[in-house]
């Protein structure tokens, strides 16, 4: 299964639907209505992400089209012309059951290609701007599987230790409490050759002088 989110996420079963998010500015809509406490319009899209208007609504059409986005009830006072849009649902993977096929494994990595390089671009936004407080760390180590397999589960609880003291903060902060939206991404894997494990012995790590970075 293949997943954006540690959240209840959207199964997706169709290639093409999973596809319609693989854009950068479909994934920064999504994230925006993701986000919000209320419907948004393409207007408020447009103006959150600094997009033009018309594009905005297109590629809202898109992910309503496929399912990410929902029409909304419009708010109360609002104008009978305006379009109000939600994402109750946040996050996508493979619907349970779903084969990784190759196809699948191409489809959900044209996503996480975009995702990640928006992060990689905040990121070297934030590294010039200096804004802070900021963490990247990236780098390879050699372990054996079980070790690895406790340090994903330690790395998950991390982040849903994140996400529940951002609940937290939210509910408990002084309403004048200034908040920043940040970006992360955790990943432990494996590293291939040839579509294969990249595996070493024991004996073999211990004549190199470098075993990590």
């Amino acid at each position: 299964i293949y997943t954006l989110s540690l959240h209840d996420a959207l199964p997706i079963y169709e290639l093409a639907t999973m596809r319609a998010v693989a854009h950068p500015l479909r994934m920064r809509i999504l994230i925006e209505l993701w986000d919000a406490d209320a419907p948004l319009r393409a207007k408020d899209l447009a103006e959150a992400l600094g997009e033009p208007a018309n594009s905005v609504s297109y590629h809202v059409r898109r992910l309503r089209d496929a399912g990410y986005v929902q029409d909304a009830e419009p708010p109360e006072g609002s104008t009978a012309r305006d379009r109000w849009y939600e994402a109750p649902v946040r996050g996508i993977q493979g619907a349970e059951g779903s084969e990784d096929s190759p196809e699948t494994a191409a489809a959900f990595g044209a996503v996480m290609r975009t995702v990640h390089t928006q992060i990689a671009e905040q990121v070297i936004t934030a590294q010039e701007k200096q804004i802070g407080p900021l963490l990247h760390v990236d780098g390879f180590v050699w372990l054996p599987q079980d070790v690895a397999a406790a340090f994903t589960r330690r790395l998950s609880e991390i982040s849903r230790e994140l996400r529940r003291a951002a609940a937290e903060a939210r509910e408990t902060a002084a309403p004048s409490t200034p908040f920043t939206r940040y970006t992360y991404a955790v990943n432990l894997v494996a590293q291939t050759r040839d579509g294969e494990r990249s595996e070493e012995h024991t004996s073999e790590l211990q004549s190199h002088e470098l075993t990590s970075y």
